[in-house]
C-alpha cells in the first residue's frame, strides 16, 4: 500500500528543486510554465509510485535508518 511518505517524498523533493529549475529557465531564457512545468507534475506523479516499490522490494520494506 502506498503510504503517505511515498507520496510527500517527491512533492516535497519537487518543491525544493523548483528555486534551481527557476533558475536555469531565466539563464536559458525559456518559458518555465511551458517548457518545465507540465514535465515537473507529471515526473512528480511518476516518482509516488517509483519510491513506494523501491521501499517495499529493494528497501526490502525496512524502514530504520541505520
Amino acid at each position: 500500500m502506498i503510504t503517505n511518505k511515498d507520496i510527500m517524498r517527491p512533492i516535497v523533493g519537487t518543491l525544493a528543486l523548483q528555486p534551481l529549475a527557476l533558475l536555469w529557465a531565466w539563464i536559458m531564457n525559456i518559458n518555465y510554465i511551458e517548457n518545465l512545468g507540465l514535465f515537473t507534475i507529471i515526473s512528480t506523479l511518476y516518482l509516488i509510485p517509483i519510491y513506494y516499490f523501491y521501499e517495499e522490494f529493494f528497501d526490502g520494506g525496512n524502514t530504520n535508518v541505520e
